[in-house]
């Protein structure tokens, strides 16, 4: 047998083992080599899409290529470590350190290889139907399959590079022991889990704090304490499965009515050692799945309101405005009645006039419009209407947070004071550095240093006047800045869907392969239990444990596994949610509860169904050995 046969035959002979592994590396090259299909597709390169989600995929391929490095580095180490006792049987036999980093190298290679020829054999075959979907998310004709090779070229270049990175770097890395540690392995005797009372509060207390700073900091604040409570978070978590967990159990083992009762002496004790030897496992697994989390829930949440936030910031489907000339206007507005006639769209007018004033370096311009008209296209528009009593002028805040002067406004030969409101004017076109409202009485008085007519159009099935839109701005429109302008609200919305589902589409998929990730953590860990497992077992149940008493043992150990870190990912996803809720509010997104309970559920569900399978092939095995 050649040394190459021998490398393969440690691979197929610990296939169990390497199945997590392997999937997730296939899954990473999987996605890596669709989103350069389409990076590289040609009806990206002539503009059939919007370059924004070319540029999205290129940040995904980033993201992927760094998270495959990490993750498949301490997989890589995992198994190193659990092979010692192998290591240690062939270095009795006469095999050198040389030796030993040449097949550890080449076991690495042969695992990537398959997975560069799994990854892309199931792109190529799952190309087509990946088109499909993103055209149906993108609004746009899906793009025909190719032959991609520019993508398999450069898949196949950085994951060469990455598993000869990883192989490299493992081998430099790779602690040297002496041969009766590597003889010894995973049977070395361990000592009971302790756990520092002073490190288990201070678990609690960075929570605590992080939460408390997570509920109390509202809008734009949120991005300010986005790193110190991520940070506070994450030291948190470490603290929570190294110390805090381990501390609870001990405190648990000494409640004699509880520890004493039934096989929870058994489930306890064990229980306090995987916690500790899986601390880091679990902290991996719980920040990965936040990370998930939150990205896919904003995103979604992004995604289902685009809707909503184009109809609040441009409050009808098309506007025009332009200084007042009767003549010309006359004639816009006529082609833009009969373009929408002709396309069948039916549509309700409006017209409004406003006035402006010129205020030196108080203001560039201040567009004053009557009560009675800006009430009058609110209600056209379906928006909220505004109140100005006697003396009062009604000011809008343009951004978040915008400071007014609430000096009086002299305007008409009369003195008005200041009303602030929060709410987006419906006159969102109009060219102003200022828009006031104020009662009709004093819009008739006011001499105006310039006049403008407001063209307000209400469509009901406005979404399918894309191609009319573009063709009418084309004709129309001399600038948003200019003395006449032309806006219209479809392809504001199909462009900020597009980019809105271009992110959904990237992120759900990323955050795929983390979850993916994720599980292979958990999966691995359980198998490289296994073979402990079953001499501890063998050993009880030859003193009476019963079969059911053992899955009930299983069971409990397996989802407490699978479940403790997700679990507590939901806890920091729901914090964070509830903090982003008052930023996304002021991007107009209503609220997150819907799509993040969606997605949540979703994550929950999937792992209830792993975790199903997994227990009972686990439990399956388990039983097979100790039969």
């Amino acid at each position: 047998m050649t040394f190459r046969q021998f490398a393969f035959n440690n691979v197929s002979r610990n296939k169990r083992t390497y199945a997590a592994f392997f999937l997730s590396s296939v899954f990473s090259v999987l996605i890596f080599f669709i989103y350069a299909m389409f990076i590289f597709h040609p009806g990206v390169e002539d503009g059939k899409v919007h370059r924004f989600v070319a540029s999205g995929m290129v940040a995904a391929e980033y993201i992927i290529f760094l998270f495959a490095f990490f993750f498949l580095f301490y997989c890589v180490g995992a198994f190193l470590k659990r092979r010692e006792k192998e290591f240690g049987i062939l270095m009795m036999h006469g095999m050198t350190r040389g030796q030993q980093n040449v097949l550890i190298f080449m076991e690495n290679m042969m695992i990537g290889a398959l997975s560069l020829l799994f990854g892309i054999g199931l792109g190529m075959v799952l190309g087509k139907l990946f088109f499909q979907f993103a055209g149906f998310l993108l609004d746009v004709e899906p793009l025909p399959f190719y032959l991609p090779w520019e993508a398999m070229l450069l898949t196949i270049g950085c994951f060469l590079f990455l598993f000869v990175a990883i192989s490299v770097f493992t081998l430099l890395f790779l602690k040297r022991k002496s041969l009766l540690e590597l003889l010894q392995g995973s049977q070395r005797p361990k000592q009971e889990p302790k756990a520092s009372v002073f490190l288990s509060l201070l678990a609690a207390v960075l929570l605590g704090l992080a939460y408390t700073l997570a509920f109390w900091v509202e809008g734009p604040l949120v991005v300010v304490m986005l790193i110190p409570v991520s940070a506070l978070t994450i030291a948190g978590t470490y603290l929570l499965f190294t110390q805090l967990s381990v501390f609870l159990i001990r405190l648990l083992k000494r409640n004699r009515h509880f520890y004493w009762n039934r096989t929870n002496i058994v489930t306890l004790s064990d229980l306090a050692y995987r916690m500790k030897d899986n601390a880091r496992m679990f902290f991996l697994v719980c920040i990965v799945s936040t990370v998930a989390f939150c990205a896919i829930g904003t995103l979604a949440a992004l995604a289902s309101s685009i809707t909503e936030t184009t109809v609040k910031t441009n409050p009808f489907a098309f506007s025009y405005r332009a200084v007042a000339d009767e003549k010309r206007n006359a004639e816009q507005v006529a082609k833009i009645d009969q373009a929408l006639q002709a396309g069948g769209f039916a549509f309700e007018k409006l017209e409004t006039t406003t006035k402006y004033l010129s205020r030196g370096e108080e203001f560039e311009d201040v567009a004053i419009i009557g009560l009675s008209e800006y009430n009058r296209a609110a209600r056209a528009a379906n928006q909220e209407e505004v109140e100005a009593g006697e003396g009062e002028a009604v000011f809008f805040q343009l951004w978040p947070g915008e400071k007014i002067d609430l000096q009086p406004f002299v305007t008409g030969g009369q003195s008005l004071q200041p009303k602030v409101v929060t709410m987006m004017p419906v006159l969102s076109s109009l060219n102003a550095s200022r828009i006031v409202v104020v009662p009709d009485q004093v819009f008739a008085q006011t001499t105006a240093d310039g006049l403008e007519n407001n063209y307000l159009y209400s469509v009901e099935d406005w979404k399918q006047t894309n191609e009319l839109s573009e063709k009418l701005m084309t004709e129309l429109s001399e600038g948003d800045t200019g003395p006449y302008s032309f806006r219209a609200r479809a392809p504001i919305y199909h462009e900020l869907k597009q980019m809105a589902n271009t992110s959904l589409f990237i992120g759900l998929f990323v955050g795929l392969l983390f979850f993916v990730a994720a599980g292979s953590f958990l999966y691995f860990r359980l198998y490289t239990d296994l073979e402990n497992d079953r001499r501890q077992y063998g050993a009880i149940t030859k003193i009476g444990l019963s079969e059911r008493e053992l899955s009930r043992i299983v069971t409990t150990q397996v989802a407490l596994l699978f479940f403790v870190p997700i679990l507590v990912a939901i806890v920091h996803s729901a914090v964070a949610f509830f903090s982003l809720q008052s930023l996304l509010k002021l991007m107009l997104i209503a609220s997150v509860a819907k799509p993040t309970a969606i997605v949540l559920a979703s994550f929950v569900l999937v792992q209830f169904i792993y975790f199903w399978i997994i227990r009972n092939r686990y439990l399956f095995n388990l039983k097979q050995s100790l039969g």
